[in-house]
């Protein structure tokens, strides 16, 4: 199976009042998301057969954005990948579907930058920056060193 992970583009700060799950993109993170739908619809890879992303306002603003016009599946918003753990992420991997060959997951750091880590043994040279795309190979079920990065797109390479 193909793993794709993408953090959430940058979120603006919150407000006194604003609950941290309705944070919006900031006006660089819509610019960011933007230029990751150019790219994937330039890169000549087919794309997932599944998305999976956070309720969060601001994860729902970046798969819009990013998958705009792209030829994927509605996503499906799942309350495990908002404030997701370890658990919560390796259930959803588990829980994908057999005939799925590529997963989208839009979700939240550190949990995903923590399941890139524990899937591939690798750490991120600059870590998972807002609005980072990893695509890797996974071999199910999910477990320490069951996959390896193939491409990783973070911000400053779409610039």
């Amino acid at each position: 199976m193909q793993l794709w992970i993408l953090r959430h583009a940058k979120a603006r700060q919150a407000l006194a009042d604003e609950w941290d799950r309705d944070r919006p993109l900031a006006e660089s993170g819509h610019d960011h998301a933007r230029r990751l739908n150019a790219w994937l619809k330039d890169c000549g890879r087919t794309l997932p057969d599944r998305v999976m992303v956070s309720p969060a306002t601001r994860t729902r603003q970046t798969a819009d954005e990013v998958l705009s016009g792209l030829d994927v599946p509605p996503p499906v918003f799942d309350e495990r990948l908002w404030e997701a753990d370890d658990d919560d992420l390796i259930a959803t991997l588990s829980d994908c579907p057999d005939g799925s060959h590529r997963l989208l997951l839009v979700g939240h750091n550190p949990g995903l930058e923590w399941l890139v880590r524990w899937l591939t043994g690798q750490r991120l040279t600059l870590g998972l920056q807002p609005g980072a795309l990893v695509i890797m190979d996974l071999a199910l079920p999910p477990r320490p060193g069951s996959a390896r990065i193939e491409t990783v797109v973070q911000p400053t390479d779409l610039v």
